[in-house]
């Protein structure tokens, strides 16, 4: 699994498009939102499993994916939660193919490649736990909670 960060403008729907025709397999994600690589590494393990085993909910492992980066249940929430925008920061994540290759295609897209964008913090972090949870855990593991959460979906599937 091949994670970029980046920044810039860019049509999220011509991207998507884009890598499809060449034939990847990925997902742009809101870089707000990403609390580090192990996040989303943590999330396409759990995606990758829920197909292997038959429970996954969505018809691509981009999709299943996604409810698993997000945290949420539903493909329109996640979407809402953590697809990318217009303009910000991104997380490109491709599940397959050369890390050289996807670096060149994010330059293709414009836009310019910034891995700081994807780095947990404590911002990111309450995105998706409140301060209660967060009373409940020594600091040292605070960003085990983003794993705890994306464990979780399983469940609430």
């Amino acid at each position: 699994m091949i994670v970029i960060g980046a920044r810039g403008r860019l049509d999220i729907e011509r991207a998507l498009q884009e890598i499809k025709k060449r034939g990847l397999k990925g997902q742009i994600l809101d870089a707000s939102v990403v609390c580090g690589k192990e996040h989303l590494e943590v999330a396409y393990e759990h995606a990758k499993r829920a197909f292997e085993e038959g429970r996954n909910k969505s018809k691509s492992i981009e999709m299943e994916f996604l409810l698993y980066a997000s945290t949420k249940r539903q493909i329109k929430e996640a979407i809402e939660f953590i697809g990318a925008k217009n303009e910000g920061d991104y997380a490109f994540v491709f599940f397959e193919g050369e890390e050289g290759e996807a670096k060149e295609f994010v330059r293709e897209l414009g836009l310019e490649i910034d891995e700081s964008v994807i780095e947990p913090n404590i911002e990111k972090l309450k995105k998706f736990v409140d301060e209660r949870e967060l009373e409940t855990v020594d600091k040292t593991f605070y960003f085990d909670l983003i794993f705890e959460k994306v464990a979780m979906v399983e469940l609430m599937k």
